[in-house]
């Protein structure tokens, strides 16, 4: 079970290490930010179970964090771990569909319930995703998630939705598909959506925000800044060069 855990501070950073340590053992293994911004990087790559955050920190909070995750479609248990019971923020916490809203000191008792029920779900999962791997090659899982993205790209895509479909985990089928492909899975979707849009420029009928739509985008703007991050120039740009 991989959990991470994101506070601007030390003290408590190590306290929660060292209490997880002496409660799961080996059944955990741990990572820890002093901020979003750090975690967010490292979530790109590394898939996590429960993402233990404050709320309170520099350079971003813990709440824009999750919102970020929730935006990239990243489907990890979040357990804030607050020092403020602002009504706001724990509503804003629902929203964001995170697990438990704890206020510190942090009681260790409803910490280690949540984490039990989590770890008790994640279990079953495994268990139900082992016979669907019994029959179906790691190979085969990919294929079949590719397919599945290359049917629904236009959809809002979340790892969950896709693990379910194929009835393995959200974790398990990231780093299988890390594994096989040599690219994340949402870089995946990313770069399939971004060819379709190439593809769509050459159409004059269709206005960019109607690609943009098409493409599964809701905002055009962030579309038009990942097209250009990722070739170079602006969708608009793209289609004058095809002229």
């Amino acid at each position: 079970m991989n959990i991470i855990i994101i506070d601007d501070e030390p003290k408590v950073r190590n306290g929660l290490i060292k209490i997880l340590k002496n409660k799961y053992k080996e059944e955990v293994n741990l990572n820890s930010f002093s901020n979003g911004i750090e975690a967010l990087e490292y979530l790109k790559t590394n898939p996590a179970d429960i993402i233990i955050t404050d709320i309170k920190m520099p350079r971003m909070n813990g709440l824009e964090m999750v919102e970020k995750l929730r935006n990239e479609n990243y489907d990890a248990e979040i357990i804030i771990l607050s020092g403020y019971s602002y009504f706001q923020y724990a509503q804003k916490a629902i929203e964001l569909k995170v697990r438990k809203y704890l206020t510190k000191p942090t009681n260790t008792k409803e910490l280690f319930e949540t984490i039990d029920t989590i770890k008790e779900e994640l279990n079953f999962i495994i268990e139900e995703e082992n016979s669907v791997i019994e029959e179906n090659p790691s190979n085969l899982i990919v294929s079949k998630a590719i397919e599945f993205i290359e049917s629904n790209f236009e959809k809002k895509l979340s790892l969950k939705d896709i693990a379910e479909e194929l009835y393995v985990s959200p974790n398990y089928l990231s780093r299988l598909f890390k594994k096989e492909m040599n690219i994340n899975l949402f870089d995946y979707i990313q770069a399939y959506r971004l060819e379709k849009s190439k593809e769509l420029l050459d159409d004059i009928s269709l206005k960019v925000f109607e690609i943009a739509k098409i493409v599964g985008y809701s905002d055009t703007k962030y579309f038009s800044g990942i097209f250009k991050k990722t070739f170079g120039c602006t969708p608009l740009e793209y289609r004058n060069r095809k002229k």
